[in-house]
């Protein structure tokens, strides 16, 4: 285990414990009854989950869990993703013009091929007020490269207006479900079941720059650019 992995575990558990001091130092999306069409839309860079990975989860997390408790929004192969480096959080209308997602585009053009590619290690569940989500733990090059975006992004005046919980400690959240309404006890009981569980690991390789609703459903998604990590050959 690497020196960062144990800062993001530490976080996390500070997290956990803290949650209601946590919210107020994080962006947490509202409660609602249909996520799919909601029409708020954010400027956002993600990876998207592999399709192994994506299976073990549908089956070990959220099959249970929607069977449980199906009244949640559950999000389906094709929508599950972590965000790399939010631009411009979920607004109606958009903060954003076309010409600013082109900026961006051209900012992580240059600066994301240039790191190279890394590995999230997929364990551990966290309740939000909100959502649940699974974590992804990696080495010191999703920080450095978040700073280097973020550096890039307050030279070309769109400084990132989302709210983190750290600057220098950053993680791989995956969510995986959207609360319609408070989580029964009998629905928390289970994630508590299921809180350390191990999925497995996937390397990024790719990064896409979004437009895209809170669920980054794929009606509402459109990819402004795709960029490749350069191959790690140690």
């Amino acid at each position: 285990m690497n020196d960062y992995t144990t800062q993001q575990q530490q976080l996390i558990l500070h997290m956990k414990n803290n949650m209601r001091q946590a919210q107020a130092q994080m962006s947490i999306f509202e409660m609602k009854n249909d996520y799919e069409n909601d029409d708020a839309i954010s400027l956002t860079s993600v990876t998207l989950i592999s399709e192994a990975i994506t299976n073990i989860i549908l089956e070990k997390i959220i099959k249970p869990l929607q069977l449980l408790e199906p009244c949640h929004y559950y999000y389906a192969s094709d929508m599950l993703h972590i965000t790399i480096k939010n631009v411009r959080k979920m607004h109606k209308p958009p903060r954003f013009s076309e010409d600013d997602a082109q900026k961006v585009n051209n900012l992580f053009k240059e600066i994301i091929p240039s790191f190279t590619s890394f590995k999230f290690k997929f364990e551990g569940l966290v309740l939000f007020p909100t959502s649940l989500s699974l974590i992804g733990y990696c080495n010191e090059t999703l920080r450095e490269l978040v700073q280097a975006l973020d550096d890039g992004l307050k030279e070309i005046g769109l400084i990132d207006d989302k709210k983190y919980i750290s600057d220098t400690v950053f993680f791989g959240n995956m969510t995986l479900c959207r609360f319609t309404q408070a989580p029964s006890l009998l629905f928390q009981d289970k994630v508590r079941e299921l809180e350390d569980i191990y999925i497995g690991e996937m390397n990024v390789s790719e990064i896409n720059i979004v437009t895209c609703n809170v669920v980054c459903h794929p009606k509402s998604r459109k990819i402004i650019g795709a960029y490749k990590l350069h191959s790690n050959t140690t």
